[in-house]
């Protein structure tokens, strides 16, 4: 929604194509989008009309969300929409995330280098990130770690990256905290989750949480609460709503002031993980602290600066240590305070205007390179070529091997 709502302001008509299948609104809930966007449903391993589609509609920009949408369709852009400046959205780096999901009853206790994402285990998943992120005119991500780690570690050019990260002030969509998010500490008490079910990383940190953290919590401060929203919640999770423990299951909420505007301390328990935590700046937005891990602190801050300069929250990376960080500023009002004034500090610094001059800069370069006649790059054209004679058969392979099949004829 922050591209779409870019690219309107800057005149750009736009379409929005996906291979999704529509799903009814009660399942997902309904989404508005601005006047002036076109959607454009897609389908995977189809041939058919894809010529004079994309020919016909002829883009200026082609804006691909993760790595995985270049791969099945970017050898049609390629091959017919030459003269389209091809960008790549990775949300987060899949490689990461799966390499830390390997080992993540481990991981927050490992001092995990580069080479760490390079293991067997994720190879192959980091060779075609990385391949999608060569191939295409330029590349935006949203965690400044995973920008350096590109750069320094997997050798993708500097000028072709860009860290622009999700915006604390519009990640929530139109669900403003405004002046209603003005209650004191005195005011709040409580602790609150958020997050989709249907992503791992989610379930897998409140498992833990529920586990091994909240009981701490409660022996060291009884009356304690947690307040858990979320879509998607299985019957397990449903299972864990136990408000005789203090531990609280509401399912789907309605609106995140719900969530977060009565609530003292913001918990996001991640054992893996990669990109930026919505949830995290969905708390930073309303101006509530956050106790999380090195993995949900990850990628926030400018590339240099460590949790305990700026971050509005305290990380932990045990049990014991994360419930008394929980209790550290869920009782102390000095340490509350303080960590709320980072967070405003921290929703003024990241602003829309400031990554929109972050995608002019790249948008300049870009066409100061189509002048020169070097464009695209020659690793790109490379990496392009492989592409169109590789994935566009195993595509076409697809097609006709889905496609119903005459019944035998025998000539006797």
């Amino acid at each position: 929604m922050q591209w779409i709502r870019y690219f309107l302001t800057q005149g750009y008509q736009v379409t929005l194509s996906s291979p999704a299948k529509e799903k009814s609104k009660t399942d997902w809930g309904y989404v508005e989008f601005p006047q002036g966007v076109d959607l454009l449903p897609l389908e995977l391993n189809q041939s058919e009309g894809m010529a004079e589609l994309f020919t016909t509609m002829k883009p200026d920009v082609v804006l691909f969300d993760r790595f995985i949408l270049e791969e099945q369709f970017g050898h049609w852009i390629y091959q017919y929409c030459p003269q389209a400046t091809v960008m790549l959205e990775t949300v987060d780096l899949h490689f990461v995330r799966r390499a830390r999901e390997s080992v993540k009853d481990q991981f927050l206790s490992l001092d995990a280098g580069p080479e760490f994402y390079k293991s067997a285990a994720v190879a192959e998943t980091a060779l075609r990130e990385v391949a999608s992120i060569q191939r295409v005119d330029h590349t935006f991500v949203t965690s400044s770690y995973e920008e350096k780690l590109l750069v320094e570690h997997f050798e993708v050019p500097s000028h072709k990256l860009s860290w622009v990260p999700l915006l604390a002030d519009t990640v929530l969509a139109g669900d403003q905290p405004a002046a209603g998010n003005t209650k004191t500490f005195d005011e709040r008490s409580g602790f609150c989750w958020v997050g989709n079910f249907r992503h791992q990383p989610n379930l897998d940190g409140l498992r833990w949480f529920r586990g091994e953290i909240w009981p701490r919590i409660r022996i060291r401060f009884p009356a304690a609460k947690i307040h858990v929203y979320g879509a998607y919640p299985s019957d397990e999770v449903m299972g864990w709503n136990k408000p005789q423990d203090g531990f609280h299951v509401h399912g789907h909420a309605d609106t995140l002031a719900r969530v977060f505007e009565s609530a003292r301390v913001n918990v996001a328990p991640l054992r893996f993980g990669a990109g930026v935590k919505g949830k995290i700046l969905e708390a930073i937005a309303y101006q509530v602290p956050t106790v999380t891990t090195k993995v949900g602190v990850e990628g926030i801050l400018p590339a240099g600066q460590t949790s305990s300069e700026t971050f509005p929250g305290l990380e932990a990376n045990s049990n014991q240590l994360f419930a008394e960080a929980c209790i550290a500023i869920h009782e102390d009002a000095t340490l509350w305070n303080r960590m709320q004034r980072r967070a405003q500090d921290l929703s003024g610094k990241n602003t829309v205007a400031g990554c929109e001059k972050i995608i002019a800069t790249a948008f300049a370069q870009i066409e100061a390179e189509k002048l020169t006649g070097r464009f695209p790059a020659w690793t790109s054209r490379v990496m392009r070529h492989e592409l169109m004679n590789s994935h566009k058969y195993f595509a076409r392979w697809i097609e006709a091997k889905n496609r119903p099949t005459p019944p035998h004829s025998l000539n006797l």
